[in-house]
């Protein structure tokens, strides 16, 4: 009877080692989906900016281009937004066009135009359109000398100031990473680059 005991013991435990080490195997898995950006870590929570430009089928200059066939006009700012708490996300593009100020939203997956408003831009846009007019290099050739230094796919283009040289801001996802350059807007070099902490 003793000896009974101890086989079934040594069932049971041998039981219970398979289940504990189907759950460690099972765990292990969803730790690297998680740390891997295939899953968010939390259910409900936001995938990484690069986790999901990297799905997205559409590239930011493709989406430029699709919203130059909505709206003619000069190309002012491009920026990724993905969709909260869910894969995928939209381009919103903004051109200049006879002062008016148009916003394109593109869907990253699909490439079709979700949404087109126009507006009168206000003085301070107006100011930095104007400068940015001036420019030597557009903001197109800023985005392809932004590629070319880093690779990866552009999340985020526009102009701005940068320490007063009238400059393009580029966003760009390579890996998990989110890089940030800056392009002067008179000769087309490299101002800066670096990793973006903010992501």
């Amino acid at each position: 009877m003793n000896l009974k005991y101890g086989v079934n013991t040594i069932k049971k435990l041998s039981t219970l080692s398979k289940s504990l080490l189907i759950a460690l195997s099972v765990l292990g898995i969803g730790t690297l989906a998680v740390a891997s950006g295939q899953i968010p870590a939390i259910s409900g929570a936001k995938t990484s900016d690069a986790v999901a430009i990297a799905q997205s089928k559409i590239s930011l200059e493709q989406a430029v281009a699709i919203a130059q066939k909505t709206v003619e006009g000069d190309l002012i700012s491009a920026e990724f937004d993905q969709n909260d708490y869910m894969e995928g996300g939209e381009y919103e593009i903004e051109l200049i066009d006879s002062g008016m100020e148009h916003k394109v939203k593109v869907d990253a997956s699909s490439g079709k135009v979700l949404k087109s408003k126009q507006g009168k831009m206000d003085q301070d846009d107006l100011a930095e359109y104007n400068a940015m007019r001036q420019a030597q290099k557009t903001l197109t050739q800023a985005m392809q000398k932004a590629t070319q230094s880093v690779g990866g796919k552009i999340t985020e283009a526009e102009f701005d100031f940068d320490n007063g040289i009238p400059a393009y801001e580029i966003e760009i996802a390579k890996g998990m990473d989110i890089h940030k350059l800056i392009i002067d807007s008179t000769n087309g070099q490299v101002i800066s680059s670096q990793l973006d902490d903010d992501d």
